[in-house]
Parts: C-alpha cells; sequence; structure tokens
C-alpha cells in the first residue's frame, strides 16, 4: 500500500461522486435512470475501496465492503448509526444491480440513489479527500 495508491483512490472517489452527481441531476428517462444506477456502481466502487485501503494502511482487516463499512463505522468515518444503515441499504442495493435487471427494482433503486445515496457518496467521498496518510 503506498501513499500514490490511496491519492488514486481518493481521486477516483472524488471524480466518480461528480458524475453521479451530474446523472443525479438529469431530468429522468429510461437512459437518465440506467445511466445513474451505473454511475451509482462505480462510485459505491470506488469509495468504499478507498475507505478499505485506508483502514488497512491503519492496521485494521477490512476484507470485502461490508466488513470495510462496519469498520468505517467502528473508526467514525461513518459518524453514526442512522448514515451505517443507509451505507448497508447501499450495499445491498449495489449488489442486487449487478445480479438481474428488472424495470421496477430499477426505478427502485433509482429513487433510493436520488433521494439518499448520491449525497451520502459525494459526503463521503469529500471525507475521503481530506483523510491524511501517515
Amino acid at each position: 500500500m503506498s501513499k500514490e495508491r490511496f491519492v488514486e483512490r481518493q481521486r477516483d472517489a472524488r471524480q466518480s461522486a461528480a458524475r453521479l452527481a451530474e446523472a443525479v441531476s438529469q431530468p429522468p428517462g429510461d437512459i437518465v435512470r440506467d445511466a445513474t444506477i451505473q454511475r451509482f456502481e462505480f462510485t459505491f466502487e470506488a469509495v468504499w475501496k478507498a475507505l478499505k485501503l485506508y483502514l488497512e494502511h491503519q492496521g485494521h482487516e477490512c476484507g470485502g465492503p461490508r466488513p470495510t463499512l462496519k469498520k468505517a463505522f467502528v473508526e467514525n468515518l461513518i459518524p453514526d448509526a442512522e448514515e451505517a444503515d443507509v451505507w448497508l441499504r447501499m450495499l445491498d442495493d449495489r449488489n442486487l444491480t449487478s445480479h438481474a435487471y428488472d424495470e421496477e427494482l430499477a426505478s427502485g433503486i433509482h429513487r433510493n440513489i436520488v433521494a439518499d445515496y448520491a449525497a451520502f457518496l459525494s459526503e463521503m467521498a469529500r471525507r475521503i479527500e481530506v483523510l491524511e496518510w501517515d
């Protein structure tokens, strides 16, 4: 693990969150919904992987996204239980997007992205941006 890799992860999280915010701001439609879900997928990946890299550098074992998110909560990178619940729902929705496509499911996930997830991902990208690599 290197500082340069972490800086790349910080940049990936920031840029992908900005692209997700751009998608969320578009007028609704099927193509926008699908693009938003795609951007959500890669933003979620960029964010949890940045968290994992940082936490592992701090001496924690993380594994996959769920243990990483739980460790981020323990380490106060996710500041409260309510937000932690959103992150776990986000992970569940992210897992659903990669297995099968269903119009109703896609619409529900899109609503969650617009209502909650995009803002939480953007905020976490900001938190990651200011983390120091000792």
